[in-house]
């Protein structure tokens, strides 16, 4: 398939692959993304990624066309549908209103759900890994340290920390604590990425929170913002903080069931 695409230019390069947009003639715009094998935990990481989005079929991720490893020269290439559309990053300020956040949201979770279903946890949950497609859809991006519940663990029980961006990291993450890993793991990225929309900034900020502590302490110490000199309190978001942001993951909401009747009672 790869032979067929004209690429138009690398729009991303960084820890073990290259990223580059192209044209397909039969399918459109595309991604490539072309890499190295490091290690047999990074191989296994891309081919449950792979396996997992080819089964998915979903608009709520990008269709997975093809994927080839080369044995001889440790290379891997995978191409994947374009996504239309833009971060949530850059639209931040567009979901200010709880209304609109928690609409987001209702769809955000019926997309996560698909993978909840299959025991399988995103871990990386950030404005970053989500695509607001034209017609307002989400767009779920990145499950390279997707958590496959039902398969063996890849992440070293030694490691101090498991795989995150630790800003936006449940605190199960930030102290590796793989027995504690479960869909409420998604469930605390979900409360920031609230918080962040509604405030304007992240909630643990310390410019914010008023301590001298970095954004990872104050995960590790509970110590967040709901509102900010600008942005009063808004009940439902402050709750919905309170139900999510929780240390200990049996204080979250208990299910996505719960987390979406909830989510859906603010639309």
């Amino acid at each position: 398939m790869i032979s067929n695409c004209f690429i138009i230019k690398e729009i991303a390069e960084g820890g073990q692959k290259k990223v580059y947009l192209a044209e397909h003639p039969k399918v459109g715009k595309v991604v490539i993304k072309r890499g190295e094998i490091k290690s047999f935990t990074s191989l296994e990481r891309i081919k449950r990624e792979v396996e997992l989005l080819t089964e998915l079929n979903s608009s709520f991720y990008p269709v997975q066309h093809h994927f080839n490893i080369d044995v001889k020269t440790k290379e891997f290439e995978i191409v994947e549908e374009y996504i239309e559309g833009v971060v949530l990053r850059e639209k931040i300020h567009e979901f200010q209103t709880s209304k609109e956040i928690f609409k987001l949201f209702s769809s955000l979770v019926e997309g996560l759900s698909l993978i909840w279903d299959k025991n399988i946890v995103h871990r990386d949950l950030k404005p970053e890994n989500i695509i607001i497609r034209p017609n307002g859809m989400p767009c779920i991006i990145d499950l390279g340290i997707a958590r496959f519940l039902d398969l063996e663990s890849l992440t070293r029980t030694i490691s101090p920390m498991g795989p995150c961006t630790p800003i936006y990291a449940a605190p199960e993450q930030l102290t590796n604590n793989k027995a504690l890993i479960d869909p409420r793991t998604d469930f605390f990225g979900l409360g920031i990425i609230a918080l962040e929309l509604y405030l304007g900034v992240h909630p643990f900020d310390p410019n914010y929170v008023g301590n001298k502590y970095s954004i990872v302490e104050n995960i590790m110490q509970n110590k967040y913002v709901v509102q900010t000199d600008i942005v009063d309190i808004d009940s439902a978001i402050e709750e919905f903080a309170l139900r999510t942001l929780q240390s200990q993951p049996y204080n979250r909401f208990r299910n996505y069931q719960m987390l979406n009747a909830f989510i859906n009672t603010q639309i």
